[in-house]
């Protein structure tokens, strides 16, 4: 007796089929997280850029009801707890350099590494604010603009 042969209408996929399919996917999966993986880290950024620029018109508010700025969030009325990832802090009245009204800074460990991702808004004498990012290395001391982390 001879051995049946496949004829060309039979259903199925081959191993190698398969292997090439699993292959394909592998690399595309090794090339598609560590992206994905950094938007995700950019969109988690964006809550303590939001933050500051909240804390910013409520303190120009609160300035512009009571005359003069507060160092606490609860005072300007705005509630920290809603905050996923970061953590705000308030600063008055710096003596230097450059003097500031106040500073608003917003912390947060974005990407469990040891740097600390750093958000800082301040508010110099003339009312001119700026918006900076940063980052506090190995998570211990200032805040370092610029540096990304």
């Amino acid at each position: 007796m001879r051995p049946k042969r496949r004829t060309s209408d039979s259903k199925g996929f081959t191993l190698v089929e398969l292997l090439v399919v699993l292959a394909t996917l592998g690399i595309i999966s090794a090339l598609a997280i560590p992206m994905f993986q950094g938007f995700i880290k950019k969109a988690k950024a964006v809550e303590g850029e939001v933050a500051l620029s909240e804390i910013k018109r409520l303190e120009e508010q609160y300035s512009a009801d009571n005359l003069r700025f507060s160092g606490s969030l609860p005072t300007i009325g705005y509630d920290p707890s809603r905050l996923k990832y970061y953590t705000i802090t308030i600063q008055l009245n710096g003596a230097g350099p450059p003097p500031f009204l106040y500073q608003a800074t917003a912390v947060a460990n974005l990407d469990d590494d040891p740097d600390l991702d750093a958000w800082v808004l301040t508010v110099d004498m003339s009312m001119n604010n700026t918006l900076q990012h940063g980052c506090i290395p190995g998570g211990v001391g200032a805040v370092q603009l610029g540096c990304t982390d």
